[in-house]
């Protein structure tokens, strides 16, 4: 079992940090590898579960780093797990340091999910188009400017794929 974890942790920093030429890169790739297993695979896997089960799955990343984060979280901090909270129920308002474009991200996001709410679909008039997460894998990348895009981290999902699929199977093998 030490040697299937051993070549595990081999695996994840070359693909992470293996080009590394400074402390924040491999600090940068250590932050990217765990937000990707705890995080995006799981999320990705739950959307293909929903999505294959027949039910309307609408996926999003949020991606804009709060301008309340300033002097609170470090700079190579970006959008953080539940940011998008804040944005959800209206905090920019609230808080009144929020910039303008933020103000109205926030009531873009208040808009998407009230019409998630209502009709079980985000989109609405005078919004981005949301797209249904189908086998395209499509979602939305929410920032100050929303945008659809397909399969988040493909190469990312595809690698902890392969590299959970072969631990599995080389567990297997041991315990026989």
């Amino acid at each position: 079992f030490q040697d299937i974890t051993s070549e595990v942790v081999d695996r994840v920093y070359k693909e992470y940090m293996g080009d590394a030429e400074s402390p924040a890169q491999v600090r940068d790739g250590l932050l990217d590898a765990m937000g990707d297993i705890f995080f995006v695979i799981s999320a990705v896997e739950v959307a293909r579960y929903h999505r294959d089960a027949g039910n309307p799955v609408y996926f999003y990343e949020f991606q804009h780093r709060p301008s309340s984060a300033e002097g609170v979280l470090p700079a190579f901090v970006k959008a953080d797990h539940g940011a998008e909270i804040a944005f959800v129920f209206g905090k920019p308002f609230l808080a009144g340091d929020a910039t303008k474009e933020e103000n109205k991200l926030s009531r873009t996001v208040m808009r998407y999910w009230t019409n998630f709410a209502k009709n079980g679909n985000p989109n609405g008039e005078g919004l981005v188009h949301w797209p249904q997460y189908d086998l395209e894998e499509r979602y939305l990348g929410i920032d100050l400017e929303q945008k659809a895009a397909e399969k988040l981290k493909e190469r990312k999902v595809e690698f902890w794929a392969q590299l959970m699929k072969q631990t599995q199977i080389e567990r297997k093998h041991t315990d026989l």
